[in-house]
């Protein structure tokens, strides 16, 4: 008798102890891998058409960070490696997310916020961001006179791996590249190249790009190119954790991501802007 009570006790206790491991286990966050590219130089580029202009690390970090920190049931955990290499993880499902610019190519392989007709939602997106030429009072002058049909009447200086754009890439524009974001403005403010692009607005948030006054530079408004970027899942993750993947995208809507995008923007260096992002 002593033996079965004791043995009934021990199963008891056992119970309770695997039950309490499985839901402390249920309401461990789930991890989800994040893989981005953070700067210009090759190879980070390489295999990459450049979609989507961005910036140094820090600010989209602090950004996703914000979000990660509003979120009970996910964790972020973030990974850089070249974005051609970040297209094929997503691909094979080694990592979670990535943030893209939305092309029916890439939703063969991975799940934007959409609707029912495959349109991309734009109030769940990560940020729309645009970009300005930035030139002297001279190339002002003369961009506003312009003629429509001119023929590579402007040299516009663009850093490797930094989205260009179909508005800049028409035949107004002779297009000379440069390794960095900062040698092609000191190829502009040296009179070597009429202007360079630069991200000049996050949503309707205007940067403050005073920086290049001491270049006597200044960015031409309205803006050239503005593209949209989303937080996107690879096919694998979403199959698995759609719930959690909803509530990711919903979480962009509320913590207003965009605006804590462009206020980190105001404390980045911004000869330091870079790039990542791209159709393939």
């Amino acid at each position: 008798m002593t033996v079965t009570l004791f043995f009934i006790r021990f199963l008891l206790v056992l119970f309770i102890v695997l039950s309490l491991h499985c839901q402390a286990n249920s309401s461990a966050p789930l991890p989800m891998t994040l893989c981005f590219a953070d700067h210009t130089q090759a190879p980070l580029f390489v295999g990459a058409k450049h979609e989507i202009p961005l910036v140094e690390p820090t600010a989209q970090l602090a950004a996703l960070a914000k979000l990660d920190n509003a979120l009970e049931s996910v964790t972020f955990k973030f990974v850089k490696m070249p974005w051609s290499q970040c297209i094929t993880a997503i691909k094979q499902g080694r990592v979670d997310a990535f943030i893209a610019g939305f092309s029916p190519q890439k939703s063969r392989y991975a799940v934007f916020p959409v609707t029912d007709k495959g349109v991309p939602i734009a109030k769940f997106a990560f940020a729309r961001m645009s970009q300005c030429l930035i030139g002297s009072r001279r190339f002002h002058t003369k961009w506003q006179s312009r003629e429509v049909l001119q023929s590579k009447a402007f040299s516009l200086a663009v850093a490797n791996g930094l989205f260009v754009g179909e508005a800049a890439s028409e035949e107004a524009f002779f297009i000379e590249h440069t390794f960095t974001q900062q040698q092609a403005i000191e190829r502009v403010s040296e009179g070597r190249a009429d202007a360079a692009l630069v991200l000049c607005q996050i949503e309707n948030n205007k940067l403050d790009l005073s920086v290049y006054h001491r270049q006597k530079l200044a960015p031409v408004y309205p803006p050239l190119n503005t593209v949209t970027a989303y937080l996107a899942f690879s096919n694998e993750f979403y199959v698995k954790h759609q719930n959690e993947a909803v509530v990711i995208w919903q979480q962009l809507l509320k913590q207003n991501i965009p605006l804590t995008f462009a206020k980190q923007m105001q404390n980045s260096p911004h000869l330091e802007m870079s790039s990542y992002g791209a159709k393939e």
